[in-house]
């Protein structure tokens, strides 16, 4: 089964954004990797031309923002960013065929991410235990498209709706699983933070991504 990766950059994330893609070349086979999606939100054309000039299957989705963390995080620019995700994690989902990963820009990739879809699931999240935003968008799986889209959807427009500083896309993100797991059939897998979200040295024997 092949399966595809999206994430989302402006130029001020390019440093983090190269890592990214350069450890998914090297530790991904290849042969179950259809395509790379990288949602453009204000990269330069030689950042462009680095990512197309490395290999056929990175694709540059540009939107026309141009955002460059003006205001830090939480700030305008990485509310735009980060906003935006589940808007064109749903255009997606609604268009492949294929798995899709939505991983954040500034992530470092370990062992080979196939061996994440033998976990299963009609779509997979981050669970944070002993966190009151218990799941985290920084990883999102969607596996059967056709059983995920209302998700995504509802994921999307319960972010958007969302006003003022902070992070809107994890608590939305929380309070859609929540709802789902009470009250749907969905088949929503739980991976763990120390595999698909690693944030502090070293990583495990079982760490897939570090963020």
């Amino acid at each position: 089964m092949e399966y595809s990766v999206v994430t989302t950059s402006d130029k001020s994330y390019y440093p983090h954004l190269k890592i990214l893609v350069n450890s998914i070349l090297d530790k991904c086979d290849l042969k179950y990797l259809k395509n790379i999606y990288i949602i453009d939100n204000g990269l330069t054309e030689k950042q462009k031309d680095y990512f197309l000039d490395k290999s056929d299957i990175i694709k540059i989705n540009t939107t026309g923002l141009q955002t460059n963390f003006s205001g830090g995080t939480w700030g305008d620019d990485w509310q735009k960013n980060v906003k935006g995700k589940t808007v064109h994690l749903y255009n997606m989902v609604n268009e492949l065929k294929e798995p899709l990963l939505m991983l954040d820009a500034d992530m470092l990739i370990l062992k080979d991410l196939y061996t994440l879809l033998e976990s299963g699931g009609d779509l997979q999240v981050c669970v944070r235990p002993h966190n009151p935003v218990k799941y985290i968008g920084s990883y999102f799986f969607s596996i059967n498209h056709e059983k995920t889209k209302t998700f995504v959807h509802d994921w999307m427009d319960l972010t958007q709706s969302k006003v003022g500083k902070g992070a809107h896309e994890s608590p939305s993100l929380t309070e859609c699983v929540d709802w789902y797991l009470k009250n749907t059939d969905l088949n929503i897998v739980e991976m763990e933070q120390d595999v698909v979200n690693r944030y502090h040295p070293p990583p495990t024997e079982e760490t897939v991504v570090v963020h």
